[in-house]
């Protein structure tokens, strides 16, 4: 019997990368002069984007517009926007755990609402701004931009 060996040790560094038809393989090759300044300025602009160079040249001569990566300050309000949606979620869970006569009670309590509403204002508010910011950059994919609009 052929008993194949997949031991981790037999297959280091090997990977299995799925078969594309002919049609699908990038076989074909462009090649462009330019200045040492524009190699330079495309490398750039490439890794500004997490892309090598031949795929953000690609995507350019194809029309697409690659979003740039995250700034430092992006990704901390990323971090930011995760922790309110963590904290809009713990606050809907301990709603939904409640009795409904509970919420009923609860919610008509004025001032509990008004306080409420202060403290979830500028969560909200913030969660706007950041996704708008990232609308505008250029950062969200026409798809996505229209789910959020949805909402």
């Amino acid at each position: 019997m052929n008993h194949k060996d997949n031991s981790p040790d037999n297959n280091a560094g090997k990977t299995r990368r799925k078969k594309l038809p002919p049609e699908a393989l990038r076989s074909c090759t462009v090649t462009t002069k330019m200045t040492a300044a524009e190699r330079e300025k495309i490398h750039d602009i490439a890794a500004g984007c997490n892309l090598t160079p031949s795929d953000y040249m690609r995507q350019r001569a194809l029309g697409y517009e690659p979003p740039s990566a995250l700034t430092e300050e992006e990704s901390a309000l990323l971090h930011n926007l995760d922790g309110c949606r963590v904290d809009i979620l713990n606050f809907a869970n301990a709603l939904a755990g409640m009795k409904h006569d509970a919420r009923i009670i609860l919610f008509q309590k004025v001032s509990f609402m008004l306080d409420w509403y202060r403290l979830v204002v500028p969560i909200t508010n913030a969660v706007t701004e950041f996704l708008n910011s990232v609308i505008n950059g250029g950062r969200l994919s026409p798809r996505t931009r229209k789910t959020i609009i949805k909402i």
